[in-house]
């Protein structure tokens, strides 16, 4: 089995749209032969920073600050695959135009690789 994880964040706004793009592919991806299964995973931005205010003293979190991250909604998109090859045959056979109506919707930062599960 084969993991594909891609990466993307939608524009403030935009997040039902990205959603939307996302869940109108399952259809297709069920028929894609050597598919297993996918997870469409959207942040729920401000959540996490609410829960450690909570928890943690100003100056506590002051010690351990972050770096902002882009300023957006953050998805990630969990896919199985029988191999890297019909993940790859998949993704040519899809309609390249309807990447398009996405892109307006994103931030430019994403990412998308294959991974193994290292879980003992």
């Amino acid at each position: 089995m084969e993991i594909y994880i891609a990466t993307v964040f939608a524009k403030p706004g935009h997040e039902a749209d990205v959603t939307k793009f996302y869940q109108e592919q399952e259809e297709q991806l069920k028929a894609a032969r050597g598919f297993r299964s996918r997870q469409i995973l959207r942040a729920r931005p401000g959540t996490m920073a609410e829960a450690v205010k909570k928890v943690l003293s100003q100056e506590e979190i002051d010690r351990h600050s972050e770096a902002a991250g882009p300023d957006g909604t953050h998805f990630v998109i969990v896919e199985s695959w029988d191999s890297i090859d019909e993940r790859m045959t998949y993704s040519r056979s899809i309609d390249g135009g309807r990447m398009q109506h996405l892109i307006p919707h994103l931030l430019p930062e994403h990412t998308h690789e294959y991974y193994e599960d290292v879980t003992r």
